[in-house]
């Protein structure tokens, strides 16, 4: 059995040696190509995109001083309510103080023109002044300023009336009747109400949350590596975020500190609203900062970049690597 084996292994040898040996392939030399770009120095115009919410410059809650019922002022005291500078926001109940200020004024007029007989008589060269500041009074009006006495005599005989006393009381109780009256001091809305007409406020006491609509700034946060390129009274490029309105922005602030949770720094951009293109608190958009022009630089992929500040270039057909001031680096690019 052994020997029966071993001739067909040696057959099978024999008839392997008959044939042609395979034709060796040769190596082909493989080429690689690479994107190359000519290095050409130029300014480059770097701009820093980033998205913010507008957000008004004022905010103001409005607080009773005073306590009374909430009556209705010159326009609904609602949300989302609209209003002029100089509208009538709130009126707090005001006859009680009214009457009493009237009773006061009538008091301090009858005070006065006990008084003017002597001043007649006794102090003729200040009785001009004192009649005519007296006839000046109207119970329905602010008083006029007390006139100046330079006469001390004047002043104590004054004192001694009470003349003084009253009439700044009275000034004092004016300034209270003008607290049951809030006016608005700029155009703006009301954002929340928080007593309705009817509803009793006292000392304390927020009525309602209010915001400038003619004064809105669009808050963006910016990178900590990208904010040296952001100055204030910079020139902002303000888009909408579907890109179909625009509107022109000033840097108006920027924050001297940075946001823990972000790592940012928050600018702060200027933006006027337009009657065909209004803004509204609280919305999105983008800001477009048109950063320093760079003098002889080049724009370079990203991805051309390795360890931080090495690139590789082209020299006598072959690939070496080299080292580059990284000036700034673009999002995106």
């Amino acid at each position: 059995m052994i020997a029966i084996v071993g001739g067909v292994f040696l057959l099978m040898c024999y008839f392997s040696s008959l044939k042609d040996a395979p034709a060796q392939q040769e190596v082909a030399e493989i080429t690689r190509k690479v994107e190359v770009a000519m290095v050409k120095y130029s300014d480059v115009n770097s701009s820093i995109i980033e998205n913010g919410r507008l957000g008004s410059m004022r905010y103001v809650d409005v607080i009773s001083e005073v306590q009374g019922e909430i009556l209705p002022g010159g326009i609904p005291l609602k949300k989302g309510q609209r209003f002029n500078k100089g509208d009538l926001l709130v009126r707090i109940y005001d006859n009680e103080i009214d009457y009493n200020l009237k009773a006061a004024k009538s008091r301090f007029l009858n005070g006065i023109a006990n008084i003017l007989p002597d001043f007649k008589y006794d102090f003729q060269d200040e009785y001009p002044i004192v009649k005519q500041f007296f006839d000046d009074i109207k119970i329905d009006e602010p008083l006029p300023d007390l006139p100046k006495i330079n006469s001390e005599k004047v002043r104590i005989f004054l004192a001694s009336r009470n003349i003084l006393n009253d009439y700044y009381s009275i000034k004092s109780t004016e300034i209270r009747l003008y607290k049951h009256w809030i006016y608005a001091q700029f155009d703006g809305t009301f954002t929340d109400v928080m007593l309705e007409v009817g509803s009793i406020a006292n000392p304390g006491s927020r009525i309602a949350r209010i915001i400038s609509t003619e004064r809105l700034e669009l808050e963006v946060p910016v990178e900590v590596g990208d904010i040296g390129w952001i100055k204030t009274n910079q020139k902002v490029d303000v888009i909408s975020e579907d890109g179909t309105m625009q509107w022109k922005g000033t840097v108006n602030r920027v924050a001297d500190f940075v946001d823990p949770s972000t790592q940012s720094v928050s600018v702060f951009v200027k933006v006027i609203p337009s009657a065909n293109q209004p803004l509204y608190e609280g919305q999105y958009l983008k800001a477009i900062f048109n950063g320093k022009s760079i003098k002889n630089a080049m724009e370079v992929p990203r991805r051309a970049v390795f360890n931080s500040n090495e690139v590789f270039v082209v020299g006598d057909g072959s690939l070496k690597n080299t080292t580059v001031n990284v000036i700034k680096v673009i999002r995106d690019s």
